[in-house]
């Protein structure tokens, strides 16, 4: 399904010089594997890394931006969940994939435009946390050169637990990409 829609998006990108996102709604439902490319033009350090999964005990997989832990090419969505195989995206302060029942992450895929290229491409609107809608997943700093995703409530500013001054956390573009070919 992902490989009919990038064709369709490029397609609609060849036909017009200047980004003009398909309206058509999208189903919220990918089952061909997908990695999701982050963009923020505006923060270098993190703009165009792919997520990638890092093991973190007990089965859990903590999103890293590459080159921290190990690349994640085979992600789908199942009614707005972000999966990998019996894991799906949870919200607990960060976002992180489990099998347990954390509050879900929901997302709704979109049409967009590359800030780079100004070409049509798919991405992954965040839409709630569980039944609290609003926010928005955002990229901050950890340990070494590690950067992790996060989550940021409605309302949240940076004299909270989740965005510190000293360690911003930057709102991003999901990306779809197609797996490398092997």
């Amino acid at each position: 399904m992902l490989s009919s829609i990038l064709k369709t998006v490029l397609l609609a990108a060849a036909v017009v010089s200047a980004c003009t996102p398909p309206t058509e709604p999208l189903s919220n439902n990918i089952t061909e594997g997908f990695g999701i490319q982050i963009q923020n033009a505006s923060v270098p350090i993190i703009h165009n890394r792919y997520i990638n999964l890092w093991s973190a005990g007990g089965g859990d997989q903590h999103l890293y931006l590459s080159p921290a832990g190990n690349s994640a090419f085979n992600l789908t969505l199942v009614n707005g969940v972000l999966s990998r195989g019996i894991i799906h995206a949870v919200i607990n302060g960060e976002m992180f994939m489990t099998e347990r029942g954390d509050p879900k992450a929901y997302f709704q895929p979109v049409y967009g435009c590359n800030p780079d290229t100004d070409a049509v491409q798919v991405e992954l609107d965040f839409v709630s946390r569980a039944a609290l809608s609003g926010g928005f997943i955002c990229f901050r700093s950890a340990s070494g050169d590690r950067h992790e995703a996060r989550y940021s409530p409605p309302g949240n500013t940076v004299n909270t637990v989740v965005i510190r001054a000293d360690r911003p956390c930057y709102e991003v573009r999901l990306a779809l990409v197609p797996a490398p070919a092997e």
